[in-house]
């Protein structure tokens, strides 16, 4: 087991942990970057105001940056810096004086190229130099009509210069960019982290409420329905009409078990208590031979009544669990409910007759055991709830590519709020039929059967006290 709430905050932070290093990398890239041109461009700078110090004439190369006093920065100075220049890149020319007897490195730039480098400065400190290879400024003095104007000026050769200084500046700064920039970060994250777990504690609160509800709730108060305070969220709504929906169908479940139970108490006991007189009175005549043969016949009659219910029990058990499948086959379907007529009645029907309104070659394909069990229920039924001498009517026709068969017969009392409950297990309308020797499991039997076979059944009592039982969903013969 986990918790939503833990995985949440911790996948929530932890992905906010990694835009904002993400965030925090790219941001000082681009600042450290940014200051490392702008310290590069100090460096381009300083070098070239040195590079216009320095210019060739009748005398050779004049370097004014280095008379004494101009430039102390390369002398005595808290950050020394310093410079060293060589003539096409082999003869050293001049190199400041803060270098004493050490040289500054060469990157062998290319004639008006520049580079930029790190290094370690003579005095240990980190430094970067920018190397300039370039041709000195000609400074030629005299009047332009003379013969011999400029030509005692030797010839301008290509002059490496490398300038270098401290980094420590650039360095700290660099570092204070850094910690600044982290501990931002860092601010933002815990901030984030408190608000994310107030956040998501505050909204997985009706989960915890709705949790506590259903743990309050068990088999002696199952009428408890969850409730909400406030405006529902949408997504806890489904949940909660879910959970509701369930609780109604488990409350409705035990309501049914426990009406089960009672009935078939009820129904096995009343035989059970007939069996016992019978045996009792039957003790008292032993030498009556043709009582004897009256009990015993009484006997049979309710044992056979205990067996149908008992056998019904264990078809609907049966059906419940799974262990009924379908097995489709053809039947003539005319032919085939005479023969469950005459079989389910067995001349007992009171004078009532069965009337067919279906073409005589009609074919079905579905299962005969079970078809034959669902028609034999509801012509029970039909003979046993309809006045004497009625007819029992059986219509059958193909709609949607499907057979509809309807059973309808004349009915004695039953009214329209009665046909809700009359799926229901042990419903029998009260009193009115109490000695006809029926369970009130016939109609929840043809019930259970139809949906194995992928049928539907309705129930109707119309108007004039009709009542149809109609199954759809039959298949037609491809044969």
């Amino acid at each position: 087991m986990y918790s939503i709430r833990n995985k949440l905050n911790f996948t929530i932070i932890a992905s906010m942990v990694l835009v904002m290093s993400v965030a925090a990398v790219f941001l000082y890239v681009r600042v450290a970057g940014h200051v490392e041109e702008i310290f590069d461009s100090a460096l381009f700078d300083k070098a070239h105001s040195l590079i216009s110090l320095t210019e060739l004439d009748e005398e050779g190369l004049e370097f004014d940056f280095a008379e004494e006093g101009v430039m102390l920065e390369f002398h005595e100075h808290a950050a020394l810096q310093y410079y060293q220049l060589w003539e096409e890149g082999v003869e050293l020319l001049i190199k400041s004086p803060s270098l004493g007897d050490t040289d500054l490195p060469m990157l062998d730039t290319r004639l008006g190229q520049h580079q930029f480098a790190d290094l370690a400065l003579p005095d240990g400190r980190s430094g970067r130099l920018i190397e300039i290879n370039f041709m000195p400024r000609v400074e030629i003095e005299g009047d332009e009509e003379d013969e011999d104007y400029g030509q005692e000026i030797p010839q301008a050769l290509p002059v490496t210069m490398v300038f270098a200084r401290e980094r420590e500046s650039l360095d700290a700064t660099l570092f204070a960019i850094g910690v600044t920039v982290s501990g931002v970060v860092l601010a933002v994250l815990l901030l984030s982290g408190l608000l994310i777990w107030r956040l998501v504690g505050s909204g997985l609160s009706p989960l915890s409420d709705l949790a506590r509800q259903v743990g309050d709730i068990d088999e002696s108060n199952l009428d408890a329905r969850l409730t909400h305070k406030g405006e529902q969220s949408i997504e806890i709504a489904p949940i909660e009409d879910q959970l509701n929906h369930l609780l109604e169908r488990l409350q409705s479940a035990f309501e049914r078990e426990k009406r089960f139970s009672s009935n078939v108490a009820h129904e096995l006991r009343t035989p059970l208590a007939e069996l016992k007189t019978l045996a009792e009175v039957g003790a008292m005549v032993p030498e009556d031979p043709e009582q004897l043969a009256e009990f015993f016949k009484d006997a049979g009659d309710i044992s056979g009544q205990m067996e149908k219910i008992v056998a019904t029990l264990l078809e609907l058990a049966r059906s419940e669990a799974g262990l009924l499948r379908s097995d489709p086959e053809d039947i003539d379907l005319s032919r085939y409910c005479d023969e469950i007529w005459q079989h389910s009645i067995n001349g007992q029907g009171s004078g009532k007759s069965l009337v067919k309104n279906m073409p005589d070659d009609l074919v079905i394909s579905t299962d005969r055991e079970k078809l034959g069990m669902i028609l034999s229920n509801l012509f029970i039924n039909a003979v046993s709830y309809s006045p004497d001498n009625a007819e029992i009517h059986i219509c059958a026709g193909i709609r949607n590519d499907n057979v509809v068969l309807e059973v309808k017969n004349a009915s004695i009392d039953l009214k329209p709020e009665d046909i809700v409950h009359m799926k229901d297990r042990f419903w029998r309308k009260q009193k009115a039929h109490a000695g006809n020797g029926h369970s009130g499991l016939g109609l929840t039997l043809v019930d259970a059967l139809a949906k194995i076979m992928h049928l539907d059944v309705n129930l109707k009592l119309d108007n004039q006290q009709t009542f149809m039982v109609t199954i759809s969903g039959i298949q037609p013969s491809l044969h």
